[in-house]
């Protein structure tokens, strides 16, 4: 499959769209991270230490969007435009269509099904643009990442021992592989 372009997504009551790189974003998405460190353990890649790391990473996700590497999408409650959250589709590869979904949500907003209403609405779109099989890791211990997996019909396929190496928690970690395949009637390639 070639490459497409990505685009704003909508649900009910969610706006998905690129998230803004600016310093006041950054610091703001740094504050709201340094602050519920106890929520975020579960996810090695949010040890950014400073600000200006914040920064870099907003501009790689602009960046990797208009290269079309990666979709970090913002999730903002309509119709107030309040930030809550980050759902993503990474890891594509275009030839084997084939991408994986991971998420976070502001603690304040968790329990809600803003999660899953997100992560239904990227993987219905990047299957209606042709991939055949998504893919969403979870640490076992995160019991909201892996009951808002199974919701969105990811089956589990089992654990991939020793994958990571968790900062937070000085150690290396087991993932949760889920995996939700297209329904289309030819999935050959």
């Amino acid at each position: 499959m070639q490459a497409q372009d990505f685009k704003e997504l909508q649900t009910k009551r969610l706006n998905l769209q690129p998230l803004v790189a600016t310093f006041d974003f950054a610091t703001y998405l740094f504050k709201l991270i340094s602050n519920n460190r106890e929520f975020f353990r579960f996810m090695p890649w949010a040890g950014v230490k400073t600000q200006e790391q914040e920064f870099d990473f907003l501009h790689d996700a602009k960046k990797n969007w208009k290269s079309k590497k990666s979709a970090i999408y913002g999730m903002y409650l309509k119709p107030e435009k309040k930030f809550i959250g980050v759902c993503s589709f990474f890891n594509i590869d275009w030839d084997d269509e084939t991408g994986e979904i991971g998420y976070w949500l502001d603690p304040k907003h968790s329990r809600q099904g803003y999660m899953s209403e997100a992560a239904n609405e990227i993987a219905k779109n990047f299957f209606d643009t042709g991939f055949k099989r998504i893919i969403i890791k979870a640490d076992p211990d995160n019991i909201a990442s892996c009951k808002t997996a199974e919701k969105c019909g990811f089956e589990r396929e089992g654990v991939m021992r020793s994958v990571v190496f968790n900062p937070s928690l000085s150690r290396r970690e087991d993932l949760v592989l889920y995996a939700k395949i297209s329904n289309q009637k030819n999935n050959q390639k």
